[in-house]
């Protein structure tokens, strides 16, 4: 598996122990000086990935299983924890809803135009990184929900008068948003099988397909993580992805059409 992964002007390295990372720095710091690139020491965060146990307990008593520190890290804009980031993506949304709310109100203005300013200046907003989602269907349903609210304050749609979740969609010529989180993460999996071998993308997930089987796994039930959805929506398509001949094979794939229509949504967007 990589142990560093490159964008831009961030930089993230991975290791065992902590104790490693912090010897790495002075090294990292040094080389990139010869580079001409400065590393500003007093952002450099150390986030420690693990799932708390059932008898772990935050200050308040209240349970530290889900709200670990590096739920709430940010990289490259979102939220490590899913469901954090859909509930964060929610929250920026509406704001953005609200900021464009003289547009909405305004009659004169026709609805399909009020969508593509829906679409550009508040989907946008909801919708980032959202190719790496991978929460339950409650949370996704949330996002659903707050997709709805804004398009009956569009089309101007209150209490009393109602309107049924399929006819909004057809009005609106949209769909669910939780269906476009899957289309987003269908593309993601294009791109990645078809990078370079050597890329962290593809060398994060030819490790994950082939260590799976090998690697123990913590006892419980395992949390929702973006490889076991990957492999549901293959799984849906009667694609099997087990060990890195199946990625061999694959890895073509997203360059023709064939990969386009397995995928049969049509994003607004």
């Amino acid at each position: 598996m990589p142990l560093e992964s490159e964008y831009s002007d961030d930089v993230d390295f991975m290791a065992t122990y902590k104790e490693e990372l912090e010897n790495l720095l002075p090294v990292v710091k040094q080389v990139f000086n010869e580079w001409n690139l400065q590393i500003n020491e007093s952002k450099t965060e150390f986030v420690d990935f693990r799932i708390a146990g059932k008898d772990e307990f935050k200050d308040d008593g209240t349970p530290l299983r889900g709200s670990e520190e590096w739920c709430s890290s940010k990289l490259l804009g979102s939220l490590m924890c899913c469901t954090k980031d859909i509930f964060h993506r929610c929250i920026l949304g509406n704001a953005a809803f609200q900021s464009f709310k003289k547009v909405w109100m305004r009659s004169k203005i026709p609805l399909d135009k009020k969508l593509k300013v829906y679409e550009a200046q508040v989907v946008s907003v909801i919708m980032y990184n959202a190719s790496c989602w991978a929460a339950p269907a409650a949370v996704m349903e949330k996002l659903d929900i707050c997709h709805r609210k804004h398009l009956r304050a569009i089309m101007n749609v209150r209490y009393p008068s109602t309107i049924s979740n399929k006819t909004l969609y057809l009005r609106c010529n949209t769909c669910p948003l939780s269906e476009r989180v899957q289309l987003a993460r269908w593309k993601l999996l294009g791109h990645v099988l078809r990078s370079p071998e050597n890329s962290p993308a593809q060398s994060a997930l030819c490790f994950v397909v082939n260590q799976v089987t090998i690697l123990p796994g913590r006892r419980g039930r395992h949390r929702i993580n973006l490889f076991d959805v990957l492999k549901s929506d293959l799984k849906n398509r009667d694609i099997s992805l087990n060990d890195y001949s199946d990625i061999l094979i694959y890895e073509c794939w997203p360059l023709t059409g064939e990969w386009h229509d397995m995928f049969d949504l049509v994003d607004p967007g």
